[in-house]
């Protein structure tokens, strides 16, 4: 929550969790012209607003991926599941399906996302894909403090490169995003490597991508490509036979963030955690569940050491766009895992990824009064 009726104002809370040291039962955090003052056992100021013994005060939320264009989707996509499992391969052609509709405007969904409750509520930074076709002068600007929008590149033939590159050179970006291995061609990454910008990428999503990679080309994502293109060959786009051979070429990148990483094994585990420093995984919670995949590993992610964010994914897999939502469905997902440890995801870990840590992922004297609040569990 970010404005009040006041610009001095006391907020308290059953538990406040700064980041800074072990949450602090019953305080207040004490505001002057929208900068925190201080955090006190009792309220400093004298409008307080009191939000009881259900509530929980974090610092912002930093949604480390979506799909803001894709916010024009009233619920996600009704697609069946077979035996609890939903196919990428049926998911993704009614989707692409509502890109080409006349109720599909990327512009208008951007814009209209930042304006959802849950956004304006909690949400200090959002990173997003974005079609390189999206104007994003045309977007007006985010009542949140930062938008970090990633341009999404598709090219499998190694012709299309240059003009891919170009295209997003004359955008407006935080960093690009090469979609998927089925949808880039090594030589596009070899480029985006070469930018030197920060980088997102669908990475170990899915069985079909799995087995797309495993048989050089097989299975039902093969198809789905085949239907897009006649001339798609898997053999000039796939880069490797495991997600290992993306994770080590990504790993020269200032900063790559791995989107989803639902089926990664324990070598590449190892990786990741051996680079911290500029791979991030982002889990997806709800996204996760809507398709049925297996337990997501996030035990064994922390074990090995690797750096693990939130994102809602969009709207075509997940109800809303709160990072606080996703905290708590992870919660009773992972009840194994520590409640700090999942408060960290998605706010001082994420600011860190994206270098924002020297203003948000705290609540401290000096930075933003802007909070996320969470109320039962």
């Amino acid at each position: 929550m970010s404005a009040f009726t006041s610009s001095r104002y006391s907020a308290g809370a059953k538990w406040i969790h700064t980041n800074c040291s072990a949450p602090l039962e019953n305080h207040f955090i004490n505001v002057v012209d929208g900068v925190v003052d201080s955090v006190t056992a009792k309220p400093a100021q004298r409008t307080v607003f009191d939000f009881g013994s259900e509530c929980q005060i974090l610092p912002g939320t930093v949604n480390a991926h979506t799909h803001l264009e894709l916010s024009g989707l009233p619920a996600p996509l009704d697609v069946p599941a077979v035996a609890g499992l939903r196919s990428m391969a049926a998911w993704i052609p009614p989707l692409m399906q509502f890109r080409r509709s006349e109720l599909y405007n990327a512009e208008n969904a951007v814009a209209a996302a930042f304006l959802r409750q849950e956004v304006l509520s909690e949400s200090v930074a959002v990173a997003d894909i974005v079609p390189l076709t999206l104007n994003i002068q045309n977007v007006p600007a985010p009542k949140i403090p930062v938008w970090l929008p990633f341009g999404e590149l598709i090219a499998w033939k190694k012709e299309q490169v240059k003009e891919k590159m170009t295209e997003a050179s004359r955008c407006r970006l935080t960093g690009v995003s090469p979609h998927a291995p089925q949808t880039v061609c090594p030589e596009l990454l070899e480029a985006v490597i070469q930018r030197n910008v920060p980088v997102a990428m669908h990475l170990a999503e899915s069985p079909e991508e799995l087995e797309l990679l495993q048989t050089g080309g097989g299975g039902a994502l093969f198809g789905v490509m085949k239907n897009a293109d006649p001339d798609y060959e898997p053999k000039n786009v796939l880069l490797g036979k495991r997600p290992l051979d993306y994770l080590q070429l990504l790993a020269h990148s200032p900063q790559a963030f791995i989107i989803h990483g639902n089926y990664l094994d324990d070598e590449e585990l190892r990786f990741l955690a051996a680079h911290r420093e500029t791979l991030s995984v982002v889990y997806c919670p709800r996204s996760h569940h809507y398709f049925g995949f297996q337990k997501y590993p996030l035990k064994k992610m922390l074990d090995f050491g690797v750096r693990v964010l939130l994102g809602t994914d969009s709207l075509a897999s997940s109800p809303d766009l709160s990072i606080v939502n996703e905290m708590r469905f992870t919660l009773r997902e992972h009840p194994e895992i520590p409640v700090e440890t999942v408060f960290r995801f998605g706010t001082l870990d994420a600011a860190a990824a994206f270098g924002l840590n020297d203003r948000f992922g705290t609540i401290q004297a000096g930075r933003p009064a802007r909070f996320a609040f969470l109320t039962g569990r």
